[in-house]
């Protein structure tokens, strides 16, 4: 088995801290960096930048390592759109087998899996009252929030484990490489995948600045992820026909839906002054750094042990959901902002005490699409989101910055949020808080789609993650999913994984 990474290595120290990703997501080697040119209102720039991780182990070795699941209604969604095999029953046993959770095997979570998961180590006087302002809310306190039900508060899961990241590289990849089957070549950044007479046979590389020819006498499997999946795909013939000859790329395949239908969560963040406590700002600037640095390295806790919010909540907030439809991120902390610009995630930490609250449109209708518009792989894709442009979508991201005032103020939560600055008090109504977001909104870098699995001949792979229209070609990862999950990508990757090893092995077929 031959796997080619188009980044690089993963030791770094930045990848094993858990708080190193604040570092990792500004370096170049070990980050994608993909521009959208599509503005999100007409007076305003295209400045919009979308991230993937670069290296052995992708995103996973990048990201927040939150371990969030999704809901049952998710799966079942896919078993209808996609196919047979992927249902909640399905994925629940896939999520099993991975999972090591620290509270145990139970009927829904996994105990004795190679994926370490844990809740959340870092707990603080501030954390704590806001999960009791969730109980105030309506919300159930869970110590697993993972469970069946989605809808609750508590402390995020993280794929962690002694303070170290468990990426998708260290905890599958590794072990495997110790097998004289596999090997891995870095710095292999694939350019396209050679079809003959309707059979991928290979693929060709640019590796390390140098182009090589491999060949492959059994499958060829893509998982680039739901914006490089597709241009491969598209730069290999494989595509909608039409934007293939406009970049000058001959057809192999006309497939329609390659690179289109794309779904993507929408975020917003909303930080604030804070009130009656010092916060963690303090944390991650100067010396407090400097300490929190060495308590890292000395005790493996403390702030750099975890991902960059403490608390999270998954809520309804659409009248007639029959899931939760947003989900919150919460901290004492807050970022350094800049006037006349939207805020940027993973900045610096403000100076002065600062408290967030961070809302994810999770069920979004809105459909974008990622398309190639050269020949030339060294071209990036043209990534076009449609933020908001249905009718539902607007109502509900509105409807969740109402739910996140309404946390902030109607609970013991006030005791901590003094001044709102972002947006401000001053937006108050429906048009404002729309032309807020449109604005000042975020990625949530969890987009699937983009080669969406389907039982009609227009999806680009089956149930078994065959492209259709070539034959030994498979793609696995994101872009395969044909809904969204209510909740972060990082785990249902992983057991797209999975189900891919055994639908190419053979085993556990679906039904």
């Amino acid at each position: 088995m031959l796997v080619l990474e188009a980044g690089g290595s993963d030791y770094h120290p930045f990848v094993t801290m858990p708080k190193g990703m604040a570092k990792l997501v500004r370096r170049p080697d070990f980050t994608w960096t993909f521009p959208v040119r599509q503005p999100r209102r007409p007076d305003l720039p295209a400045n919009e930048v979308w991230i993937r991780g670069k290296s052995l182990g992708g995103s996973s070795s990048i990201n927040g390592m939150i371990y969030s699941r999704g809901h049952p209604e998710d799966y079942e969604e896919w078993n209808t759109l996609g196919g047979p095999g992927w249902g909640w029953q399905d994925m629940k046993r896939v999520y099993r087998q991975i999972e090591r959770h620290e509270l145990g095997p139970a009927d829904h979570r996994g105990g004795s899996g190679p994926l370490p998961v844990q809740t959340g180590q870092f707990r603080y006087d501030i954390a704590e009252g806001l999960i009791r302002a969730g109980e105030e809310f309506g919300l159930t306190r869970k110590e697993d929030l993972n469970d069946e039900t989605l809808e609750g508060i508590g402390y995020y899961n993280h794929n962690i484990h002694n303070g170290k990241r468990m990426s998708a590289a260290r905890v599958f990849l590794r072990p495997a490489m110790k097998r004289d089957n596999v090997t891995v070549v870095l710095n292999a950044h694939v350019r396209r995948v050679i079809i003959d007479q309707g059979f991928a046979v290979g693929v060709e590389c640019d590796v390390a600045g140098r182009e090589e020819t491999f060949s492959c006498r059994g499958e060829v499997i893509l998982s680039a992820g739901t914006i490089l999946s597709p241009k491969i795909l598209q730069l290999s013939g494989i595509g909608p026909a039409g934007v293939l000859q406009q970049a000058g790329v001959p057809v192999v395949s006309d497939s329609p839906d390659v690179g289109r239908r794309m779904r993507e969560h929408l975020g917003f963040s909303m930080p604030h002054r804070l009130k009656n406590g010092r916060g963690i700002n303090h944390r991650f600037r100067g010396a407090g750094l400097v300490a929190s640095v060495l308590r890292y390295y000395l005790t493996r806790g403390g702030p750099m042990a975890t991902g960059p919010f403490e608390v999270g909540a998954f809520v309804r907030s659409m009248p007639g959901a029959n899931r939760p439809d947003t989900q919150l991120y919460m901290g004492a902390f807050s970022y350094e902002r800049t006037e006349g610009t939207r805020p940027v995630q993973l900045s610096t930490p403000d100076k002065e005490p600062g408290i967030t609250i961070y809302g994810q449109l999770l069920n979004l209708t809105s459909e974008g699409e990622v398309m190639i518009e050269s020949a030339d792989p060294d071209v990036p894709p043209v990534i076009t989101p449609n933020w908001l442009r249905t009718e539902y979508d607007q109502k509900a991201v509105i409807q969740m910055v109402k739910t996140m005032r309404r946390f902030v103020r109607e609970t013991g939560a006030s005791r901590y949020f003094g001044e709102e600055l972002i947006p401000g008090g001053h937006v108050r109504t429906d048009a404002e808080i729309l032309d807020a977001v449109l604005h000042g909104a975020t990625s949530g870098l969890h987009g699937t789609g983009t080669c969406r699995m389907g039982r009609d001949q227009g999806s680009v792979v089956d149930h078994e993650l065959k492209v259709r229209g070539v034959r030994g070609l498979r793609v696995a990862d994101c872009s395969i999913m044909p809904s969204l999950v209510s909740g972060n990508t990082n785990a249902p990757a992983m057991a797209v994984g999975w189900r891919a090893s055994e639908l190419i092995l053979g085993k556990a077929d679906p039904v």
